[in-house]
């Protein structure tokens, strides 16, 4: 038996048995008694998945087949890497370089609401308080703990509690090379990692205070884990399915659509398995289900503390009894093309061309093997499928972890473009004219990425105008996105209000009265009476525009003395 498992499993029943459970709830409590029913169960369900994870460490490894013979689950679409060169390495460190330089720019630029709400509600928390608390959806836990490690190095601020989106963000270029390296060849390989370095939409979650770069990067590992496994024909231990397990583990851990990832990959390993069925594939088969069983326990010890909190919290509805358009499948359609069109000059116009070459590479990818095709789209489809038996917004970031996969069809569909318009004297120089089409599209690209280092929301635009504008005796409220942003973060004492009659309220006492809100589409469904308020009684003032699309801030006066 693998000593290192042995180890593992021995420490896990060892904590199981001798982690002091009340004592450990003192110190997650932190003398918040208003947690301590949920906290206990959650103390109780670590000891238990420990306890769980050390028994199924020791089966899995024990009933691990070792060095028999068979056939694999998946048997076309995948290659056997070569060993990268020194020229293929230097251009992977000039690529992350080049993925951290573009990454940098604009890094303090205006917080949108969910990073400041994270770094108010959860970054500035003690760690203890980090992993055990799940009171909203906009807690990605993982990411929140790197926050907190952030500031504790830098000390707090903007660039600080983006940091560790940006080098999740850098190391998903080299994910994505690995990865590709197992479906394509070198010259793909390279673009891929080079498209995604300077995407547009990459650089701008990579400067996203929220888990995204970290959850496309676990997912590009743990993918290429588990098509490792279907393509092996020899089964080698539980390396590859104790790797494939903590990464999809910690892509749920910093982001819970990751769950969608491991469905297409439990449906693809069915497809598989059907098409291999009366064959020898019972080894390939252990890996890939031991690979399942681990992604489940490691996510289930790493959730354990928060998951009586988890379930009631991830699958309570966006505001609930709404009407509002974030539900509306067509406006997901229009919103994804909108976001899609920022990323590539041009805008609308050039992206009809870039989904003719997506739709090239997708054929192409059918034609390698369908299976991969399957893993690339099926996570996207579950996604939308949940979503929307959900009735949850469909937001264009929940589908961000296959944003690796898209970059790999795009850069196939490329490829095809070229080789189908390259005849008669063109045929000689295929290969010439396909590196250039790939350089062409990474500069178009690279042209995008200086509108990511704009603020995501300017919520300072907005304070500062006020500042300049307001006068002795005027008053200044918040409404529902602005307020935690005015009072928790940027300290002005300005008044919250969350009622047309504690708006009217304030107005009686004051002569002019602004009000500062932001993301209209929010605010027509969940205050509508003050929406109809503003619309009726005020005037807008300034509309202070950011990246994030939908999110401006606008600043609107009432004044009882204006003509």
């Amino acid at each position: 038996m693998n000593r290192w498992v042995l180890a593992a499993a021995l420490s896990c029943l060892a904590c199981a048995l001798l982690l002091p459970g009340e004592a450990l709830l003192e110190f997650l409590l932190a003398g918040d008694e208003s947690r301590r029913a949920a906290l206990g169960r959650g103390v109780d369900l670590l000891r238990g998945m420990l306890a769980l994870t050390g028994l199924v460490l020791v089966l899995v490894e024990r009933l691990a087949p070792r060095g028999e013979g068979g056939e694999a689950l998946l048997t076309t679409g995948i290659r056997s890497p070569e060993r990268l060169d020194a020229s293929a390495l230097w251009a992977l460190g000039g690529l992350a370089v080049l993925a951290l330089a573009l990454r940098t720019p604009g890094l303090g630029a205006g917080l949108s609401f969910d990073e400041i709400d994270t770094l108010v509600h959860y970054a500035r928390k003690e760690p203890r308080e980090i992993v055990s608390t799940f009171d909203s959806q906009n807690q990605h836990l993982l990411y929140s703990l790197l926050a907190r490690g952030s500031f504790a190095v830098f000390g707090e601020s903007a660039w600080a509690v983006r940091l560790p989106a940006v080098v999740l963000g850098v190391l998903g270029v080299l994910a994505l090379h690995r990865l590709a390296r197992l479906v394509t060849d070198g010259r793909e390989a390279i673009f891929a990692a080079a498209l995604l370095a300077v995407s547009y939409h990459d650089v701008w979650f990579s400067q996203d205070a929220r888990g995204y770069t970290g959850l496309l990067l676990f997912t590009l590992l743990g993918t290429a884990e588990f098509l490792r496994m279907c393509a092996s024909s020899q089964a080698r231990g539980v390396g590859a399915p104790l790797r494939y397990g903590a990464w999809m583990a910690l892509a749920t851990w910093i982001h819970a659509t990751a769950v969608f990832a491991v469905a297409a990959h439990v449906l693809v390993w069915a497809g598989c398995a059907w098409r291999a069925r009366g064959q020898r594939v019972a080894a390939a088969h252990h890996q890939v289900l031991s690979g399942f069983v681990m992604a489940t326990i490691f996510s289930l010890v790493l959730h354990a503390l928060v998951l009586p909190q988890y379930v009631a919290t991830l699958l309570a509805p966006t505001m609930p009894g709404a009407k509002v358009e974030w539900k509306d499948p067509a406006w997901l359609v229009a919103e994804t093309l909108r976001g899609l069109s920022q990323g590539v000059p041009g805008g609308a116009f050039t992206l009809a061309g870039g989904l003719a070459v997506l739709a090239l590479g997708v054929r192409s990818y059918w034609r390698q093997s369908r299976a991969l095709t399957g893993t690339f789209l099926l996570g996207v489809v579950v996604t939308a499928a949940v979503l929307l038996a959900t009735r949850h917004n469909l937001w264009p970031r929940m589908f961000f972890f296959a944003a690796g996969f898209a970059v790999l069809v795009a850069v196939r569909g490329i490829v095809d473009w070229v080789r189908i318009f390259s005849f008669g004297q063109l045929a000689g120089l295929l290969p010439r004219l396909t590196t250039a089409a790939l350089a062409l599209a990474c500069l178009m690209s690279a042209a995008t990425v200086p509108v990511a280092w704009l603020p995501k929301q300017d919520y300072e635009g907005a304070q500062a105008h006020i500042d300049r504008e307001r006068r002795p005796g005027d008053a200044v409220a918040t409404v529902d996105m602005t307020v935690v942003p005015y009072r928790d973060y940027y300290d002005c004492a300005w008044t919250p209000v969350d009622s047309v009659e504690a708006l009217e309220s304030l107005e009686r006492t004051h002569p002019r009265t602004w009000i500062v809100y932001c993301t209209p589409t929010r605010m027509k469904a969940a205050e509508p009476e003050i929406w109809a308020r503003i619309e009726r009684d005020y005037r807008v003032q300034l509309t202070c525009w950011g990246t994030l699309g939908g999110s401006e801030v606008v600043v609107a006066l009432r004044d009882v003395g204006a003509k």
